[in-house]
């Protein structure tokens, strides 16, 4: 069903952009993911029923969400950009494969910095629909994930991004320790 869109992904990843045009790109994605995902979140929840925390634990858990999500993010796109010679939007990918940097603890640091991100903007409104819609949504980015990007990396990056996916967690960060 996604065979197409995972043709059509691949192609892309094949040719060269200039910095502009990857700058462009990845300015409309941050817009799309920093502003039009919370707005979403903030109409969705004005349906929902009341708060769900007292107001001031609504603003102290949404400021550390934000304080521990968007770090993640920053990262992870300042890594694709110098590291993967590309962006995080899909239709500018990357042009080398990405086992470092956050990379080695997750995934997908990326989105595991976006989901927290999403629920601080979740606390923030504090309301039941808010939640509800940030469940939502990080349900079907992790299904477009497993359906589409890890199919699609594994067709650019074959046995290297199998291996790597054998030995690196999805999205919850696992921290390696050197063995004394």
């Amino acid at each position: 069903m996604f065979d197409k869109l995972i043709g059509y992904l691949v192609a892309r990843a094949g040719k060269k952009y200039s910095a502009t045009y990857r700058a462009v790109a990845t300015g409309l994605g941050a817009t799309l993911f920093m502003t039009g995902w919370p707005a979403l979140i903030w109409v969705v929840g004005r349906g929902g029923k009341g708060d769900v925390f007292p107001s001031s634990a609504a603003v102290l858990l949404s400021a550390l969400l934000f304080m521990a999500g968007i770090p993640w993010v920053g990262w992870a796109v300042l890594w694709q950009l110098w590291k993967g010679r590309g962006t995080p939007v899909p239709w500018v990918p990357t042009q080398e494969f990405l086992p470092s940097g956050p990379y080695r603890y997750c995934r997908n640091p990326m989105m595991f910095g976006f989901f927290i991100y999403l629920a601080g903007w979740a606390a923030l409104f504090n309301r039941e629909g808010s939640w509800v819609a940030v469940l939502v949504l990080m349900i079907l980015v992790i299904l477009g994930i497993k359906r589409i990007e890890e199919k699609e990396l594994e067709q650019r990056f074959g046995d290297a991004y199998r291996e790597y996916k054998k030995k690196t967690p999805f999205i919850i960060p696992k921290f390696r320790f050197p063995k004394k």
